[in-house]
């Protein structure tokens, strides 16, 4: 009977366990991938990869540019008003000059009609003359 056991029964209960073995580790192996690749996702959601920063930094760097191209429109923009704003005080300047020259003379001074034209969007509205009015002699 007990070459019957050793005969029959052991190498088959071997068998059996080699393949429950294999078994096992081939379960092993998956549940082991499957934490891997959990792990794997829990890291992606938490760290962006490598393509979202790539992307990321595309998306920066047109917005970057069309900043960079709003800041050069608005200093050409300033280069303007900066401009105008210096022909206006050399404006003034010149007629301020042609007052004082002219002060021991007549009556009116004689200024350059572009000086006055100039700076004639600066005089407040309630300063300037509607119609000339002659002044009445006594």
């Amino acid at each position: 009977m007990l070459e019957l056991i050793f005969q029959y029964v052991l190498p088959s209960t071997i068998v059996a366990f080699v393949s429950g073995w294999f078994i096992l580790a081939g379960k092993r192996r998956d549940r082991v991938a499957a934490d891997a690749a959990a792990e794997a996702a829990r890291h992606e959601k938490q760290f962006p990869g490598w393509q979202d920063l790539v992307d990321e930094n595309r998306d920066l760097r047109v917005e970057m540019t069309s900043v960079r191209d709003e800041v050069l429109g608005l200093r050409d923009e300033l280069k303007d008003v900066r401009r105008a704003d210096t022909r206006k005080m050399q404006a003034v300047a010149r007629i301020l000059r042609a007052l004082f020259d002219q002060w021991p003379g007549g009556d009116t001074p004689n200024l350059d009609p572009a000086d006055i034209a100039e700076i004639e969007d600066t005089v407040p509205p309630a300063w300037v003359r509607r119609r000339a009015v002659p002044i009445k002699e006594n």
